[in-house]
C-alpha cells in the first residue's frame, strides 16, 4: 500500500522549522504526552496553553476487555509519538488523555460527562463496545465534539445519522458478507449454524449473517446458539445441539476467548465442523487454542503478513516497543491519527472534525486507506480473512466496502 506518511511528516517538520525561523516557536519538539483519567477523578495534568491538540481515548482498560481497549492506545500512542516527534500539526503537539469505560455504557456516560466539561479536549476515540457509543453520544453531542470509532463495528451505528461520527472500520455485516462468501468458496457447506455472544453488536451480527445465509444462499432453518460472555465458559450444551443437528460450519460472533473455548471443546467432543469468526484475529487465539483452532477463518483489517516495507516497519516498531504483534485493534487507531493530523493540517478543527473529513478526506495510510463520501463510513475500509495455518495467521483473500458494494 502507498503510504503518506513520509510526505505528512515532511510537511510537519516544515511547518515547526518556518515557525521557529519566525520566532513566534520555541523551536522544541515535544514527545507525546499520554495522561490518564480514573473512575474516580481526574488524575491529568496536561497542558492547557493552546500548544496541543488534547483528545481523549475512552476504552476499557481494566476487566475482560481491557486488552483490546489497551491495543486501541498503544496504536494512538505509536502515531503521536512519530507525529510530535516530527513537530506535531501546524506547530502543535497532540497529548492523549485516557478514561476507562470498563466496557459498561453506564460508565461511559459517566466518563463522557467528564470529557464533555473539559474544554481543552479536542475530540474523543470511543468505544470498543457499541452500547457505550449509543448510551454515551447525547453528551459528546451537546459538548460539539468530534467521535472517531476505529473499532466499532455494529451495523446500526450508520442509521442513528450522526454527523459528529465516524467510523474508520467496516460494520459487521459488510465484514460477515465478505467472510461468509469466503467460506463458502472454499469450503462444502451444507448446514451452516451461528454461534454468538448474548450482547447488542453480536445479537446484531448474528441476524445479520442469519438473513445473509438466507437470502444469497438459500439455507433455511439456520440453527443459532447464545451464551452469555460475562459468565460462561462452558458450551457443551451448545455443542451437543450442534452435533445432533448435523451442523457442519459454525460462524461465530464473539471475542476470540470464546471462540477459541468452543473449538477446544467441540473438539473433546469428537466434533470437528468448519469454524469462521469476526473476532478472532488477535495472536492470544492461536495462543489460547493451539491445534483446536487450526484451520480457523477470520476477519482482520490489515494483513499482517504483507510484505509491503511500510507495513513490515510498522510491525517490527509495535513488536519492539510491546512485545507482541499487533492486529487491526492497533492499526487503525494508528492510521486514523495519522488521517486526523492531515484533517487538522488542511483545515479541520475541533469545531468540524468529523464533517470536515466527511466530506474531504482522502487518505493513504500505512495499514488502511480513508475515504467517507458525505457518510460516516469509511468507503475504503477492507477486510482480509484469514486462516490459521501452521498455527499462524495466513491471509487467502481481501475485499473493500467499494469492491462489496459493486459486487452486490
Amino acid at each position: 500500500m502507498k503510504k503518506r506518511l513520509l510526505s505528512i511528516i515532511c510537511a510537519l517538520a516544515l511547518t515547526l522549522s518556518l515557525t521557529a525561523c519566525g520566532g513566534s516557536g520555541s523551536g522544541e519538539t515535544t514527545s507525546a504526552d499520554s495522561t490518564s483519567e480514573t473512575s474516580s477523578g481526574d488524575t491529568s495534568t496536561g497542558s492547557t496553553d493552546g500548544d496541543t491538540i488534547r483528545f481523549a481515548v475512552a476504552v476499557p482498560l481494566t476487566g475482560d476487555n481491557a486488552e483490546q481497549g489497551m491495543y486501541v492506545v498503544n496504536g494512538c500512542q505509536m502515531a503521536i509519538d512519530e507525529i510530535n516527534a516530527a513537530g506535531g500539526v501546524n506547530g502543535k503537539m497532540f497529548e492523549m488523555v485516557t478514561y476507562d469505560d470498563q466496557a459498561s455504557p453506564n460508565q461511559a456516560v459517566t466518563i463522557a460527562e467528564k470529557i464533555a466539561a473539559d474544554p481543552t479536549i479536542e475530540f474523543v476515540i470511543a468505544h470498543i463496545n457499541s452500547g457505550c457509543l449509543v448510551a454515551a453520544q447525547d453528551t459528546y453531542i451537546d459538548a460539539g465534539l468530534s467521535v472517531i470509532g476505529t473499532v466499532l463495528s455494529m451495523d446500526e451505528l450508520s442509521d442513528y445519522g450522526w454527523d459528529n461520527f465516524l467510523r474508520m472500520c467496516l460494520c459487521n455485516g459488510d465484514s460477515a458478507k465478505i467472510l461468509i462468501d469466503a467460506v463458502m468458496e472454499a469450503e462444502d457447506v451444507k448446514n451452516p449454524a451461528i454461534f454468538y455472544a448474548n450482547d447488542a453488536n453480536d445479537l446484531s451480527a448474528c441476524n445479520l449473517m442469519v438473513e445473509y445465509l438466507q437470502d444469497k444462499y438459500g439455507f433455511t432453518n439456520i440453527q443459532t446458539e447464545t451464551f452469555n460472555p460475562e459468565t460462561d465458559k462452558d458450551y457443551s450444551a451448545q455443542i451437543d445441539k450442534f452435533n445432533a443437528a448435523g451442523v457442519d460450519c459454525i460462524f461465530l460472533a464473539c471475542e476470540y476467548s470464546p471462540a477459541a473455548l468452543l473449538a477446544m471443546q467441540s473438539h473433546e467432543k469428537g466434533f470437528s465442523p468448519v469454524f469462521a469468526g469476526i473476532s478472532n484475529n488477535n495472536p492470544a487465539f492461536i495462543e489460547l487454542g493451539g491445534e483446536d483452532v487450526e484451520g480457523v477463518y477470520t476477519v482482520c483489517g490489515f494483513d499482517s503478513t504483507d510484505q509491503d516495507a511500510d507495513i513490515q516497519n510498522f510491525i517490527a516498531k509495535y513488536e519492539e516497543e510491546y512485545g507482541t504483534q499487533p492486529n487491526d485493534c492497533v492499526s487503525r487507531p494508528y492510521d486514523s491519527m495519522y488521517a486526523i493530523a492531515d484533517a487538522y493540517q488542511n483545515g479541520a478543527t475541533r469545531d468540524n472534525l468529523a464533517q470536515w473529513m466527511m466530506e474531504n478526506t482522502n487518505y493513504e495510510g500505512t495499514t488502511m486507506d480513508f475515504r467517507f463520501d458525505g457518510t460516516c463510513d469509511d468507503q475504503l475500509a477492507r477486510t482480509y480473512i484469514l486462516q490459521v495455518t501452521n498455527g499462524e495467521f495466513q491471509c487467502i483473500t481481501s475485499k473493500s466496502l467499494d469492491e462489496l458494494n459493486a459486487g452486490s
